[in-house]
């Protein structure tokens, strides 16, 4: 009988794996009868594709779903944007407000339509609701140049020339083709006393090619802002290019006068100077180029005449004052001279307190107070455009607001202040049918202007 093969068992009667050498040194076959038959492989499990596809369909079919959903409860403006246009461009503004009033929305065309219905409260002469549409419309869609122009403009002309600036900023980013916000940036520079970023920005303007009224008031105002900042011989190429063309403008000509004379040219800036003060003899560079030659002829007397008539017209300038004071006690009339230097002082404490009220509204842009006083001191020295801009911007900021009000009150009952005069320079109320109307689009800096002719 042959005996039957040993198993190698554990003490529980299974397999004992341990009494066994290392697989890879024993034959296949007696490895498979020490420890049985292996269960095949099961292959991996694999989802098949059209379930898959069915899924990914249907996931499309509930956001076509969704979005469709959406469109139904999201009304479209679209219309009533295109419609406002056109009564706008009709000069129909209270029907073009009605048209778009009542977005209260972020759907298509909300952010066109609020941009429209700020631009016809400006129309309207309603400041301060149409910064916040126009603020809205913004922050619903920033890529708006004609709203970033609107807002720059409510901006400048309530004294915040860092927001109007910014504003402008992003129109010009928008729209690069148009010359309007470098135009713009380049009056506001100025006034700021930012002479490089002004002259930066009319060269800007003048790449573009405005048109011949616009492209004239780049050049003088990129001229003017050369001159301040002592830098006459580059000024020529503007002042010549201009003269070639008007040769009986003032403005030009009292530039060019004073141009002349920071050459050493005093014989050609003399006779620039006299053509100036022929057409207007409220010149205030031609008054100030005539007066300091005289003076250096040993005229004092004329010179005085001279700088008597630049103090009426501009009594905020401490350089014409200090001159001034100089031929006074030249004269002998060291009482007046006297007189001269403490206004020249108040002239120079008076700008510092500009600054200020200019920073502390930046700091405080919808509070009215800084404004108000920004105004008062713009009336304690008869800048009666500054002073109006800012009391009416506080009254657009609080109508209750009861010091600009008062304030306001006693400009208009001044004898020498003119309230149709300075009306153009609130945004909105220009005669110029501009959308950008407003004091950085409308009021090229001028020869008889201070330096801060607007807030």
């Amino acid at each position: 009988m042959q005996s039957q093969p040993r198993r190698l068992t554990a003490e529980n009667g299974s397999p004992d794996p341990f009494s066994l050498s290392h697989p890879a040194s024993t034959d296949s076959a007696l490895a498979s009868a020490l420890v049985g038959e292996m269960p095949p492989p099961v292959p991996p499990h694999r989802v098949p594709w059209l379930p898959r596809l069915l899924l990914a369909a249907l996931l499309v079919a509930i956001v076509a779903l969704a979005v469709w959903i959406w469109t139904l409860r999201v009304p479209n403006h679209w219309e009533d944007v295109a419609r406002a246009r056109r009564l706008l461009e009709a000069g129909r503004i209270d029907e073009a407000f009605e048209a778009v009033a009542n977005i209260r929305d972020e759907g298509p065309g909300s952010a066109e339509g609020l941009t429209l219905a700020g631009r016809a409260l400006l129309l309207r002469g309603n400041v301060s609701p149409a910064r916040r549409v126009l603020e809205r419309s913004l922050a619903i869609k920033r890529e708006q140049p004609e709203a970033a122009k609107l807002l720059a403009a409510i901006y400048i002309a309530a004294g915040d020339g860092r927001r109007g600036i910014a504003m402008l900023q992003d129109a010009a980013r928008h729209d690069p083709s148009d010359f309007r916000p470098w135009y713009a940036m380049g009056k506001v520079h100025h006034d700021l006393g930012e002479l490089a970023e002004s002259i930066a920005a009319y060269r800007r303007a003048l790449e573009r090619s405005p048109p011949d009224l616009e492209a004239r008031e780049c050049r003088l105002g990129r001229a003017r802002a050369l001159l301040d900042a002592n830098q006459a011989e580059q000024a020529g190429d503007d002042l010549n290019f201009l003269m070639e063309r008007e040769q009986t403008d003032p403005a030009i000509l009292g530039l060019a006068a004073r141009r002349a004379r920071e050459l050493g040219e005093l014989d050609q800036a003399a006779l620039l100077a006299n053509r100036a003060l022929e057409l207007d003899p409220d010149n205030l560079d031609a008054l100030v180029v005539r007066a300091r030659i005289r003076f250096a002829n040993r005229d004092p007397l004329q010179a005085r005449q001279d700088l008597l008539r630049a103090v009426r017209v501009n009594p905020n300038d401490a350089g014409t004052l200090q001159l001034l004071a100089q031929v006074e006690r030249s004269l002998g009339l060291h009482d007046e001279a006297e007189k001269r230097i403490m206004e020249a002082e108040q002239a120079r404490n008076r700008l510092a307190r500009i600054e200020q009220l200019t920073h502390e509204i930046e700091q405080r842009p919808e509070d009215p107070e800084p404004r108000w006083r920004l105004g008062e001191v713009a009336l304690e020295g008869r800048l009666y455009t500054l002073a109006y801009q800012c009391f009416q911007a506080s009254l657009d900021l609080d109508p209750s607001f009861r010091p600009a009000r008062e304030a306001l009150a006693r400009l208009r009952s001044r004898d020498d202040f003119h309230e149709e005069e300075v009306m153009g320079t609130r945004p909105g109320l220009s005669p110029r049918t501009s959308p950008t109307a407003g004091p950085a689009f409308d009021r090229p800096n001028s020869s008889t202007s201070p330096t801060h002719s607007g807030p």
